[in-house]
């Protein structure tokens, strides 16, 4: 098109008078744009006013011009370009934009990559077109999608700029000839399937013509000198943890791209309170892959957003029937990773497929001990995933000085579920997934109560999603399996705030698991304090009383001091307080038998909280302190914590709140630093005594409040053997302030966020 052209009508103008140009109708117009007939008529109105023309004669006149002046839209300026008109509106990418413009007016060659449909294209398309003013002599789009054989690469940039071979004189030469002394930019689309051969002649180009920038799209880079690598990131999608707000929805890329193509696909289609929550779960599934979410919005004439993600399990089937006017790798999303696992080696093949047993993201130990077989070794699968990863297929997260992790996003992974199944690997790489993370619990179960709880924590936490994976496939394949995981996991479930979950997993592999053995003893044991952490009396009795009795059984002698110890909680828990201290001092006699030191200090603190209740303080900070020295022996960060808010909360029953405040702030401390939110919880509430005692009320009741919303964060209650020591100090304060305040202040301390609540915990 001519330069006036360009400056004087806008895309979508420039669009529509082509069309006119072809001889099509207003109705034909709307019908290929996808726009009302009333919009196409204003469209063309708009194009007769900036031109000046009476008639769509006219208008056609003018186009014909142009396009006759040469092949390639000659442009008044001298300027030429071959890039396609987009016939559909290009959406978010703001800050990508800008940055490739940058980049681009300072680097010679940027290559664009990511995974196939993620949008490398169009991307590029956009910032060519948006720098044209930027290249005298044009931006020239070489497309590489036809061809298969590198030897080709040559002369399909040859044939888009309009370079013929010369006699006895080999195409690149001429071709270097041609570009020497020109300044333009070259949009190298699809490099990947001919990247060996692409890369040496771009490499070539950059070396002998300086005029020339080079913007590549493909599915991994050319490793070339100079160049620039920008991973193409999925579009925005809006956070699954945030609630849904129609207003606000609009500003995410994938939302704002699904909405866009649903209303080309099915006119007058708006977002709603209905069909919202359906919309951002299928952007979320998608991954934010432009053309997964495309193909998805192209269902929306037959379909409702609900029905489309319902289908979600199957997208391979439903989203398809990609323009036929597109590449044929872009016609269904199955089409667009066909091409790039065919371009895959065998041994990357076979590693990406068993790739897709993950959950989540993985660790490079995990993927060398689950994937490798006498078909693929573990030794070479650290280049074969740095390749996958090249290649778009596996994502690479890199965080300061923590080793990297890897994910797929659930559109690739499905894919690969689907090719694990094909070849029949699904069962082996599920048991092999099963006991390497059931190997990694044990392993980090212990040291939960050892120096470095926070760094083992993490270890967990980073693989929590494989853990679920690994519970899910044990629960129907190996009940062994499964107890043992449970068993290493009950730790992590409360210091990680996940009490809930964690019983539940407890009860579905205990309603199936008969045999009355020392693994169903263990799990009844943990059992009973999953329960006592979520305050169900009930449960935890019928659990210890059973573990107890297994062990005896068993005659298992260690076995029986543990439950001993359960079983004596429980009897304190029922108010029988002299039946607690036989069973502890059973336990402890045990304990010190066996040379448990772990045992000899939960079991002093359990004698220390005793003697809370009656009353008798010294003898409570005796054994609390002696508890406390195994604790800081052991290096168990998280009973230190307990423990000191034992004996902040017994310094407040001696009047010493001068200690008191010291022992829990140290446990708050220790808590956050451990980001142990029951154990954060419970200081909380033993502040909220403090306050009460000092005669501050209406900041007791807040304190309250803020513990109590923090521990039903978990799925469990902040103190249950030391409430009534609580709750003698906050009925004074409940007394004072009566029923109404006593709720409105309650109430405002669960509004607390977590660090508010703590803040105002150490506040003066």
């Amino acid at each position: 098109m001519s330069r006036r052209l360009e400056l004087g009508l806008t895309p979508r103008e420039l669009q529509v008078a082509r069309l006119v140009r072809a001889g099509l109708t207003d109705r034909n117009i709307a019908e290929r744009l996808f726009i009302t007939r009333r919009t196409a008529e204003w469209h063309v109105k708009q194009i007769l006013n900036k031109l000046g023309f009476n008639s769509r004669s006219q208008v056609a006149a003018w186009v014909a011009h142009d396009e006759a002046i040469g092949s390639m839209a000659s442009l008044s300026s001298g300027h030429r370009h071959n890039l396609p008109l987009q016939l559909t509106t290009f959406v978010g990418r703001g800050n990508e934009l800008a940055e490739l413009e940058r980049l681009l007016a300072t680097k010679r060659f940027v290559s664009l990559t990511a995974v196939g449909g993620g949008g490398k294209t169009r991307l590029a398309l956009e910032v060519a077109d948006r720098t044209l003013d930027a290249y005298p002599d044009g931006a020239w789009l070489v497309d590489l999608t036809p061809i298969r054989d590198g030897n080709l690469v040559a002369r399909v940039f040859a044939s888009t700029l309009g370079v013929h071979e010369r006699p006895r004189q080999p195409i690149v030469e001429t071709l270097l000839e041609h570009l020497r002394s020109r300044h333009l930019l070259l949009v190298v689309d699809n490099c990947e399937h001919v990247i060996e051969d692409c890369a040496g002649l771009v490499g070539t180009i950059l070396r002998s013509c300086p005029g020339v920038t080079l913007l590549a799209t493909s599915r991994e880079p050319l490793r070339v000198s100079g160049e620039t690598v920008r991973h193409v990131a999925a579009l925005a999608v809006p956070d699954s943890r945030a609630p849904i707000d129609l207003s606000e929805l609009a500003q995410y890329e994938a939302v704002r791209l699904f909405l866009d193509r649903a209303e080309l696909a099915a006119p007058g289609f708006e977002i709603n309170t209905e069909n919202a929550p359906a919309i951002v779960q299928l952007c979320r599934r998608l991954d934010g892959i432009p053309l997964a979410i495309e193909l998805a919005a192209a269902r929306a004439s037959s379909m409702s957003p609900d029905q489309i993600l319902n289908r979600l399990p199957n997208r391979f089937a439903l989203l398809t029937g990609g323009s036929r006017a597109g590449p044929a790798r872009h016609r269904t999303l199955q089409s667009a990773l066909d091409w790039s696992h065919d371009l895959l080696s065998d041994d990357e093949r076979r590693l990406f497929r068993r790739l897709s047993v993950f959950a989540g993201s993985f660790s490079l130990q995990a993927v060398e001990q689950v994937c490798s077989d006498h078909d693929l070794e573990g030794r070479a699968i650290a280049g074969l995933l740095g390749s996958l990863v090249d290649k778009s297929l596996v994502l690479a997260s890199v965080e300061s000085s923590a080793p990297i992790r890897f994910r797929i996003l659930e559109t690739v992974q499905q894919y690969g579920r689907e090719r694990l199944a094909d070849r029949g690997e699904v069962e082996r790489l599920n048991r092999c997934h099963c006991e390497f993370f059931l190997s990694v619990a044990e392993e980090v179960s212990p040291k939960f109560r050892g120096r470095d709880q926070q760094v083992w924590h993490l270890r967990l936490a980073n693989d929590v999603s494989n853990l679920r994976l690994a519970l899910e496939w044990s629960g129907g394949h190996d009940p062994d399996a499964s107890l043992r995981q449970i068993i290493a996991l009950n730790d992590f479930w409360y210091l990680d705030g996940l009490v809930e979950e964690g019983d539940g997993w407890l009860t579905r592999a205990l309603g199936c698991y008969s045999a009355r053995n020392r693994l169903k003893a263990d799990a009844l044991a943990r059992g009973g304090l999953v329960s006592y952490w979520r305050d169900d009396i009930d449960t935890a009795s019928s659990r210890w009383h059973e573990c107890l009795d297994i062990y005896r059984e068993l005659d298992d002698r260690e076995g029986i001091g543990q439950g001993l110890r359960w079983v004596g909680e429980l009897t304190e828990w029922q108010g029988d307080l002299e039946g607690a201290r036989r069973c502890f001092e059973g336990s402890l006699a045990i304990a010190k038998e066996v040379e448990n030191e772990t045992s000899v200090a939960d079991i002093f603190r359990q004698l220390g909280r005793l003697a809370m209740k009656e009353g008798q303080h010294e003898k409570a900070r005796t054994y609390l302190l002696e508890g406390l020295t195994y604790y800081k022996r052991i290096g168990d960060h998280r009973f230190i914590n307990v423990t000191l808010g034992y004996l902040g909360l017994n310094a407040i029953g001696s009047g010493d709140f001068a200690a008191a405040r010291s022992y829990l702030e140290d446990g708050l401390a220790i808590a956050r630093v451990l980001d142990f939110t029951i154990g954060l919880a419970t200081p909380l509430m033993y502040f909220a005594a403090l306050a009460a005692a000092q005669g501050h009320p209406s900041r007791a009741m807040r304190l309250s409040g803020a513990s109590d919303a923090l521990a039903a964060s978990a799925g469990g209650v902040a103190t249950r053997l030391t409430r009534q020591l609580v709750e003698r100090w906050l009925d004074k304060s409940r007394l004072d302030l009566g029923p109404k305040r006593s709720a409105a202040h309650l109430a405002q301390g669960r509004a607390m966020s977590r660090e508010r609540a703590i803040e105002y915990a150490l506040k003066d």
